[in-house]
């Protein structure tokens, strides 16, 4: 299953692989996967963080374009306890909002929950609604 990503000649376990929707608007937006060794690969999709099997790998790969590899950047043991908090989280639901596999591969990666995309996202939409509200009231203050 490494060698349908093509990313770089090894993966290393705690690696994360970046990837992009193929067709569509989805293409904005990032999709990570995490590797955890011994070509096993844990994803936070829809029905929560799971272990990938074969073939969902090769689904995700049909919609899915791997973009880059996201390396892990830490000491060996630091490796060991970022693959310790992928199992650790198996069977957590997915959120969109609260718990998406950004936050996941951040989680496993650093130990700490984020999605810089729905960060972008709520910023986007506050910027909306402001402008929309200094538009509505034409600039006046009440």
């Amino acid at each position: 299953m490494i060698k349908k990503l093509q990313l770089k000649p090894q993966l290393y376990p705690a690696d994360v692989i970046v990837a992009k929707k193929r067709n569509g608007l989805g293409r904005i937006l990032n999709h990570y996967v995490v590797y955890v060794g011994n070509e096993t690969f844990i994803g936070n999709l829809q029905d929560g963080v799971k272990v990938l099997s074969e073939s969902e790998l090769s689904d995700l790969l049909v919609d899915y374009e791997p973009v880059r590899i996201k390396p892990f950047e830490g000491t060996d043991f630091q490796r060991n306890q970022a693959i310790n908090r992928a199992y650790h989280k198996l069977g957590q639901k997915y959120s969109l909002l609260n718990f998406n596999c950004e936050h996941f591969a951040n989680w496993v990666q650093k130990g700490k929950e984020n999605s810089v995309q729905v960060t972008i996202l709520f910023s986007v939409l506050v910027l909306g609604l402001t402008y929309k509200l200094i538009k509505v009231n034409n600039g006046k203050r009440r």
